[in-house]
């Protein structure tokens, strides 16, 4: 598989030069193409849940898009080939979206397989096509053509894998309809995709396969843990969420991704244990949904064992939050952006601690990064997302 991507990385080199349309015959990361619908501004924002009006869309120019779902090949965890989805945005006419560049739109986390962007052919991230850019969405792990599999939720290396296989995939699309997508790059993401932008980076910018695949103009990363270690032990420390959902998705996905083989009944109290299956794992419930049946004190959702570190089971996770955090205490941790970084985040945020950011900042600015950090002052983790866009908005725009 990798022999298969490097020649897939070195024949994008001649994409450039081939005028008559890639064959599907041809097609060596895209597996297939599987809906291609014409939708408008108000479409978006009502498959994206948005209010129309409202402080994000309400500005936005009103133009056709075309929304693209592909099936492609990427690796899992275990780096067994499998067959992934996501979704391409772009101008339905015929625009120079070349010269803008590509944007890489990482998404926030879902609960539910129908939110997938693959899915109901949408995503907020796709709201910059209607500026004139190509917006490549992947689904992740656990989402669309694999929601059969746990979502490896925060799993850094499999989360920067399957971004840049669905930008070499989209890459294909575009060559079979004789059109070229930009080798530049932006990436952006929220949330969950705050954190998956610098994992996406921090792939790209150290496996051997990828580093000259793609060139990072800059990363607007929003709202995401970095140090997951950090972030666990403010949740603990404060025994509150008022997003409880991420605790079970983040240890039945670092279970998963790093194959911990946890005991889960070492993890979760009841309700939580005897129902985790079907209100996390079958994909059929929003993340809101599922908060809403879970206590915000976290002693009622996390078993007593997972504040014990002498615990064998517990140290497993711990030893895994470690792995998949981009910084600890501070510090980073063997890779620093090389690419321009952009980090917001709501200053009174309960779901990912603003600390968080804060440390990630200053730990990336000691080691010379180009990096810059924008309070979202008074804001919680909601109500920084369509901030967040906004700002990504008028900083592509200027």
């Amino acid at each position: 598989m990798k022999k298969l991507l490097l020649y897939c990385v070195l024949i994008f080199c001649l994409f450039s030069c081939k005028k008559e349309p890639l064959a599907e015959e041809d097609w060596i990361i895209l597996d297939s193409v599987n809906n291609v619908e014409t939708i408008n501004k108000y479409e978006l924002a009502v498959r994206t849940k948005q209010d129309p009006n409202g402080i994000l869309f309400k500005g936005l120019p009103n133009k056709k898009i075309k929304v693209v779902s592909i099936n492609y090949r990427t690796l899992d965890p275990q780096n067994r080939e499998i067959i992934a989805s996501g979704a391409i945005f772009y101008p339905a006419v015929d625009a120079d979206y070349a010269r803008l560049g590509t944007i890489l739109g990482l998404h926030y986390t879902l609960g539910a397989n129908y939110e997938a962007p693959s899915v109901r052919m949408g995503a907020t991230e796709g709201l910059f096509s209607l500026f004139g850019y190509c917006v490549v969405v992947p689904d992740y792990i656990g989402y669309g053509a694999t929601s059969d599999s746990i979502h490896p939720y925060y799993c850094v290396e499999n989360t920067g894998r399957v971004s840049a296989d669905m930008l070499l995939a989209a890459k294909e699309y575009f060559a079979s309809i004789s059109r070229k997508m930009s080798h530049k790059i932006t990436v952006l993401g929220y949330s969950q995709g705050g954190q998956a932008s610098l994992c996406f980076l921090k792939f790209v910018e150290t496996d051997e396969l990828y580093k000259d695949a793609f060139v990072i103009d800059q990363v607007f990363a929003g709202g995401g843990a970095y140090d997951l270690v950090k972030s666990y032990d403010e949740f603990v420390l404060k025994n509150y969420s008022s997003q409880p959902v991420t605790i079970p998705l983040l240890v039945l996905g670092l279970d998963y991704g790093d194959n911990l083989q946890l005991d889960i009944k070492q993890c979760f109290k009841e309700p939580l244990l005897s129902h985790y299956k079907e209100w996390v794992l079958s994909k059929k419930y929003t993340t809101d949904e599922v908060s809403a049946k879970l206590d915000t004190k976290l002693t009622n959702v996390m078993a007593d064992s997972m504040y014990r570190k002498d615990n064998p089971n517990t140290k497993k996770f711990l030893n895994a939050l470690k792995i998949n955090s981009l910084i600890i205490n501070g510090q980073t941790t063997g890779w620093a952006p090389k690419a321009k970084v952009t980090l917001l985040h709501g200053t009174d945020d309960t779901i990912v601690p603003y600390a968080n950011t804060k440390s990630a900042y200053e730990a990336f600015l000691a080691a010379g990064c180009n990096i810059t950090l924008h309070d979202l002052k008074g804001k919680d983790h909601k109500d920084g997302g369509p901030v967040f866009y906004s700002y990504c908005i008028l900083k592509l725009m200027i």
